[in-house]
Formats: structure tokens, sequence, C-alpha cells
């Protein structure tokens, strides 16, 4: 993975990501590889969770850090944070990149190719999620899971860890925190569908 050239000098590594942003929509290239180096491994997660493969993984990444650069001046600091938004940024883009994936057979003769209904399922979830809870709505949606959900689906979205490592981190067992995570993200589905509700749309 190659890291975005810097064109100016960097920034300190103590600015919040909001700042970073709001300084890459000036055109600092600098703030915008300071966040690179904060998410990518991040996103790169995010990409073998909803890709499976590690190669479309490392090419998610250039893809997302590149759409930053065309994206960033749509960022609103008032509906979330910087983190939020580089998330929701890699989970689009992977699910769409998943999808064509799919339509073009890639995962044809492989496990994942036996399983597709099931992952697409999940990425339901997953979508309706990321697409409707941003900002204060996000925050609002998981005060109101248990704490080992909270901290389960914030592992598994904010730090890209899949459920063996988070149930390492909670020390639970693999099926509490299979229990954790599909009750937390029912919840979650129920707080999206209440947002769409709201807003006019359907889930």
């Amino acid at each position: 993975m190659q890291r975005p050239a810097r064109m100016t000098t960097a920034p300190a590594v103590t600015l919040s990501d909001e700042n970073l942003v709001l300084q890459a929509q000036h055109g600092d290239r600098a703030a915008l590889g300071v966040l690179f180096d904060r998410y990518a491994s991040l996103v790169l997660g995010i990409g073998l969770r909803t890709l499976r493969d590690r190669g479309e993984a490392e090419d998610l990444v250039q893809e997302v850090f590149l759409s930053l650069c065309e994206k960033v001046r749509g960022f609103d600091p008032s509906k979330g944070s910087g983190r939020t938004w580089i998330v929701q940024i890699a989970y689009r883009r992977g699910f769409d990149r998943r999808a064509y994936l799919f339509r073009r057979k890639f995962y044809d003769g492989t496990e994942l190719g036996h399983i597709q209904n099931t992952l697409q399922a999940e990425a339901r979830y997953e979508e309706q999620i990321a697409d409707l809870l941003t900002g204060e709505q996000l925050h609002a949606a998981f005060e109101e899971l248990s704490e080992k959900q909270r901290a389960t689906l914030e592992m598994y979205f904010f730090e890209g860890l899949d459920l063996r490592e988070i149930s390492g981190r909670l020390a639970e067992t693999l099926e509490n925190t299979r229990h954790f995570f599909y009750r937390g993200l029912d919840r979650l589905r129920k707080s999206a569908a209440a947002v769409a509700h709201r807003n006019g749309k359907c889930v």
C-alpha cells in the first residue's frame, strides 16, 4: 500500500481527526497523510472483513484514501467525527466492491460463494447502520446497548477486530461474544429503522 504523498510540512500528530480533515479541505495534503497513518490499518481490516481477500482489501485502502481527497469538502464536523466519517466511507466502498465481485463471480468455487446469502443478510444490517446512523444518532443508539454489546460493536466497527479477537479482549467465550454482537446489531438495526422512518426512508 502506498501512502499519500505529503506536499507540506506534516501537521502535529496530536491534532484531532476533525482538525486534520478541515486542514485537508484547504488543500493540506499532509493532513491526509496523517489520517492515512492513523486509519490505514483500520480500513484494511474493514476490507478484509467485507471482501475476504487480501489483495482486494489493500486496493480498498488506496481507493478509500483517494476518495477522501474528493469528498473532503463534504465533511461536516457537526454531523459526526472524522473517524466515523472515514469508517462509513470504507464500509460503503467495501460493500459496493463486494457486490461488484459477486456479480463478476469472483467468489465462485470458494467457501465465501457457498455462504453468499448469509453474508448478504449480515451486510444489509451493517449497511443500514453505516448509512443511517451518524453523529449524535450513532452515539444515542450505542447508548441504548448493554455495556458488552456496545463494547463488542465498537471494537467490530471502529477498531476492525473480528469476533474471536473481541472475545479475547472481553475475556468472554466466542459464543457469548457472538450473542453480544447479534443482539447489539439487531438493536442498532431497529434504531436505524426508526431513523429511516423519521426521514421518510424504507429499511
